[in-house]
């Protein structure tokens, strides 16, 4: 088995990091502030009109790394549009993580320039919408989704890791293809964990009402897998909890 992991663990050390392109078409625009609002649009979102573009963004990977869940994703690219003056991001694809590709989510996209405050505040009311819990508004607790996608080599799926809260209880196990829910009234501030050869911990503010989802996954180390557990927008996360069996 330590054969198995050694080389990918050693070039986990090296410096294999996530990628960041920019192509500008337009480089007079200030630099946003940081209380401007960035907005993001999906493959099959409509651009607002009068849209100026700005530029492309690719966020690749080059090898394993861990800081690359969706969410990071998704602040790189945020922060590339807002250096560059543009409000606006237009995913062009998203790609799910797959070990033989990338452990990581990959993104194209075109950033724009809007100027009415209308328009962005439309999309943002969408997005919210399409991130809502499901659950009712009187509920008492929250659910939080933990789940693990099988991806193409056995060798990663079939190790599994336990998942713990902040003290040490054991809430679920995670194998290639597994997933649970919890279901909690511990609200506020909250960590979670899970142990192999290293400590992989992500902390969720747990609101009354809401809905979460951690998506699980592994990467080579030294002597077994590293565990990588990563928040995930509920959308995202609705379609690839729901899409396992």
């Amino acid at each position: 088995m330590k054969k198995l992991f050694l080389l990918p663990g050693i070039i986990l050390f090296t410096g294999c990091a996530t990628s960041i392109s920019t192509q500008l078409a337009h480089q007079n625009f200030s630099k946003l502030q940081n209380s401007d609002p960035i907005v993001v649009l999906t493959e099959k979102e409509t651009l607002p009109e009068n849209s100026e573009f700005v530029g492309d963004i690719k966020i690749g990977d080059s090898g394993f790394t861990i800081e690359c869940g969706y969410l990071k994703v998704i602040e790189d690219a945020t922060a590339k549009a807002r250096e560059a003056g543009a409000n606006i991001i237009k995913i062009v694809e998203l790609t799910e993580p797959a070990f033989l590709g990338s452990t990581c989510y990959r993104l194209q996209a075109k950033i724009y320039r809007n100027l009415d405050a209308v328009a962005i505040a439309n999309i943002s009311k969408k997005r919210d919408q399409k991130n809502k819990s499901r659950l009712p508004e009187d509920s008492n607790y929250a659910l939080i989704h933990f789940y693990r996608p099988k991806l193409s080599v056995a060798a990663l799926g079939s190790f599994g890791y336990k998942i713990k809260d902040g003290n040490d209880s054991i809430l679920g196990r995670l194998r290639g293809g597994e997933k649970f829910v919890l279901q909690t009234k511990n609200f506020g501030d909250q960590s979670f964990f899970a142990i192999t050869e290293t400590k992989e911990e992500i902390k969720i503010k747990v609101e009354k009402g809401k809905e979460y989802f951690v998506r699980g996954g592994a990467i080579p180390g030294i002597i077994t897998v590293r565990p990588q557990l990563t928040i995930t927008e509920n959308q995202i996360g609705q379609k690839e909890f729901e899409a396992m069996k």
